[in-house]
């Protein structure tokens, strides 16, 4: 059996990252990264085969190293010459930038190694304070210490359709072929009208597809585009409430145009304090904001590329694009295609659309309670990762530990990215991931 200090499980972003920061912080440490073989370094986000898919952030915030903010921006600089630093670039841009610092991580004198093979349990080892790792091929790997780099899990299905689901309908939009193969003028209905959908959006575009495209959500609100503004240093009061701190934005929003800027440097000022907001708040309060405020947070907060806005913005304004606020209520093969029942958030009213194509795309799932990919479940069973209250994640603390069913660290078990959310709300871009690669890298060194 080899043995490592640490084993991190996924080579996705977060495992990237989290093994580049070990090598910088504890180049001697010995560390093993457990590699799928589906999408090494890129994940669903940075896997994308379409250059429409831009980053969402600009390429000067979106180093791997939080040593080296401009890491990032001067590989983007050699690899397509002119400024970089404001720019959004292409997703798949990113995924070489991520495969390249893999790479480097790995090259010798690294004693860092990756192993292929999917992760089936993690079992207390022979000797005090070690875990064993087990692979689908009944390898069996060593370890100090392990830590989970899942990332995001595939796509919910709001709909739980099971078996009769309609042959029109894709749960994940992500899958083989989601925007191929349709008539150029074939109406489509999109679930979801978040980033998924605009992804979704200019796949189809980049296909060929000219037709309406539907998009239902129960709110029925886009994200927004990023757009300059005026950096605004501000901190939320102690102690608000859901209610008080969205009257509290609200106010300093009216204040910033005013003094003519604009929400967004509201917004991104609050970003010091949301982790900290968020922790104050009880699980009644955490529910409230989620049940009432959380689809508009999410539009303000996670925003498109400038570019991709005006292309948004295009399309609604010609009728390509036709957002509905509702819920959908049934799908049922109907006339070559699939016949959708839904009903107004507005006044209650059914409405039908017939569409050739009806795809989910309401983002990642979070229920690690309902997940039964066999790690998780392992993990779940034994008492070692517990599903938060909210279905965002699993119980952590502040050092990244997972959490046992006793409600305590579990010695020697970590994670970081969408797992953490729970705890800290703002755990999956990819500067809030790499501070937290850099802070475990630190305490695993340690070890």
């Amino acid at each position: 059996m080899d043995r490592f200090d640490i084993v991190i499980i996924g080579a996705g972003a977060s495992g990237v990252l989290m093994a580049a920061h070990l090598r910088h912080v504890s180049p001697v440490s010995s560390v093993a990264l457990m590699d799928a073989g589906a999408r090494a370094a890129r994940g669903l986000a940075y896997g994308t085969p379409y250059g429409a898919h831009l980053l969402n952030v600009p390429a000067g915030r979106m180093s791997a190293f939080a040593h080296d903010p401009g890491h990032f921006a001067a590989w983007l600089e050699r690899a397509v010459p002119g400024p970089a630093g404001g720019v959004f670039a292409p997703r798949s841009l990113y995924g070489e930038y991520l495969a390249e610092v893999l790479a480097e991580t790995c090259a010798p004198p690294s004693r860092t190694k990756r192993i292929p093979g999917t992760v089936v349990g993690v079992v207390p080892g022979h000797e005090a304070g070690t875990w064993e790792v087990h692979l689908h091929d009944g390898q069996v790997v060593g370890a100090r210490a392990v830590v989970l780099a899942l990332g995001n899990l595939a796509p919910s299905d709001p709909l739980r359709l099971g078996a009769d689901a309609p042959e029109g309908y894709l749960r994940d939009p992500w899958g083989p072929g989601a925007a191929q193969g349709l008539p150029a003028q074939a109406p489509i209905l999109i679930i979801g009208t978040g980033l998924t959908m605009v992804d979704l959006l200019l796949a189809l575009r980049a296909e060929g597809h000219e037709g309406t495209v539907h998009a239902i959500s129960r709110h029925g609100v886009l994200p927004r585009a990023h757009a300059s503004y005026a950096q605004r240093p501000m901190a939320a009061p102690a102690d608000l409430t859901p209610r008080a701190a969205l009257r509290w934005v609200r106010q300093e929003i009216a204040a910033a145009e005013a003094e003519g800027n604009n929400w967004r440097s509201v917004i991104d000022g609050l970003r010091a304090s949301t982790q900290d907001l968020w922790a104050s708040w009880t699980l009644t309060q955490r529910s409230s904001f989620l049940r009432h405020a959380r689809a508009y947070w999410d539009v303000h907060r996670h925003r498109t590329a400038p570019e991709v806005g005006s292309q948004v913005e295009a399309l609604l304004a010609s009728g390509v694009l036709k957002v509905h606020a509702g819920r959908i209520r049934s799908l049922r093969d109907a006339d070559g295609g699939v016949e959708a029942q839904w009903t107004s958030r507005s006044d209650g009213k059914r409405h039908t659309l017939h569409a050739a194509r009806v795809i989910n795309c309401t983002g990642p799932a979070s229920d690690y309670g309902a997940l039964d990919q066999p790690l998780v479940a392992q993990l779940r069973r034994a008492g070692w990762l517990v599903p938060d209250a909210l279905r965002l994640g699993v119980e952590t603390n502040a050092d990244g530990h997972l959490l046992g069913k006793d409600g305590k660290a579990v010695p020697g078990l970590f994670t970081l990215g969408p797992l953490r959310r729970a705890a800290l709300w703002e755990s999956t871009a990819i500067p809030e991931i790499r501070g937290q690669a850099a802070a475990l890298a630190g305490l695993l060194s340690v070890l």
